[in-house]
C-alpha cells in the first residue's frame, strides 16, 4: 500500500509499516510544515492513503469535499509511545483491506470505517 504519513505520526508506526513492505512517504522527513490541504492533495495525486492523528482531515474530506484515496485517522489514548505500533498493528489486518476509498478512525478498542 502507498501511504502518506502526516508529520504527527509516530516514527515507530512508520517503521512498522515500512517493515511490513508498504511504501510510506513520511511528512516529517521531507514535507515538514506543509499545510494539511497540500498533504491531502499530494496523497491523492500519488495514489496514497493519508495516515494522520489530525482531526482537520475529517473537515477537509467531509466538509470541503477534498479528493482523497482514503484516510486513516488515529485517535489512540496511550501513556507510552512504545504502545503505539502494537496498537496500530492490532487494527492493521482489517484496515489494510478497507482503507482505500474509506475514512477509517482507529481508537484503542475499535475502528470505524466510513465509505467516501
Amino acid at each position: 500500500m502507498r501511504i502518506l504519513a502526516d508529520e504527527n505520526v509516530h516514527a515507530e508506526i512508520v517503521a512498522w509499516l515500512r517493515a511490513a513492505g508498504h511504501d510510506v512517504l513520511w511528512a516529517a522527513e521531507r514535507l515538514g510544515g506543509s499545510p494539511d490541504a497540500d498533504l491531502a492533495s499530494l496523497a491523492f495525486e500519488e495514489g496514497r492513503i493519508m495516515l494522520t492523528n489530525d482531526l482537520d482531515f475529517g473537515r477537509l474530506v467531509f466538509r470541503e469535499r477534498k479528493a482523497t484515496r482514503g484516510v486513516i485517522l488515529m485517535r489512540f489514548r496511550t501513556a507510552s509511545s512504545s504502545e503505539l505500533a502494537p496498537l496500530f498493528a492490532s487494527h492493521w489486518p482489517r484496515v489494510e483491506k478497507e482503507a482505500s476509498g474509506h475514512f477509517v478512525v482507529l481508537t484503542n478498542r475499535k475502528h470505524r470505517i466510513s465509505h467516501l
